[in-house]
């Protein structure tokens, strides 16, 4: 790395690689020696130490982390309407992968709000959209689109609405895993 030198000039520090600089006679040299440099009034350029400053306000990620941490009790009780309104305070899918997760957390993931239907350690393979047993999005559609259910954990209930092949149905049956129209459904 090149040396940086200074020299006061008109009252003013000016800074310079000395690559040709002007002799105190008035001769310039080009690529001069060190003694030379001196003898022009050149110095070595050390530059200051700026002690490094303190932060004086926390980043945005850090604010919304800590907002999420004071909220994460608050928003366990939360309906799924009032969860959607304020999905942004859930914690991200991502962040609890090879953490356990339990029935009912809920997990921001591609845009979405999605419900744990299955305890269980989340893993980079089991993404919220294609591990049906494992997830359900959270939805207020009064009408969602029927999904085949894996098994009892993610049935429908006695009641529940759903969309299918362009018609609404509810389930006339509890724990319902059968498709509408085959069993367990009524047209609506």
């Amino acid at each position: 790395m090149a040396t940086i030198y200074y020299k006061i000039i008109g009252g003013q520090q000016v800074l310079s690689y000395c690559k040709s600089i002007q002799m105190p006679g008035g001769e310039w040299v080009s690529n001069p020696s060190a003694e030379q440099i001196a003898a022009a009034g050149w110095q070595v350029y050390v530059p200051p130490v700026v002690p490094p400053q303190p932060a004086t306000e926390p980043g945005y990620g850090a604010i919304l982390d800590a907002v999420k941490r004071m909220l994460s009790t608050e928003t366990e009780e939360l309906t799924d309407e009032e969860a959607l309104a304020v999905a942004a305070l859930f914690p991200t899918w991502a962040s609890k992968i090879e953490e356990a997760v339990a029935v009912g957390d809920r997990l921001w993931y591609d845009g979405k709000l999605w419900k744990v239907i299955q305890a269980h350690t989340a893993a980079s393979e089991w993404t919220p959209d294609t591990a049906v047993s494992l997830f359900v999005e959270v939805s207020i559609e009064e009408w969602p689109e029927w999904r085949q259910p894996v098994g009892s954990e993610d049935a429908y209930a006695l009641g529940a609405h759903v969309s299918h092949n362009g018609s609404h149905w509810e389930s006339t049956i509890p724990a319902n895993v059968y498709e509408p129209g085959v069993y367990g459904w009524t047209e609506v």
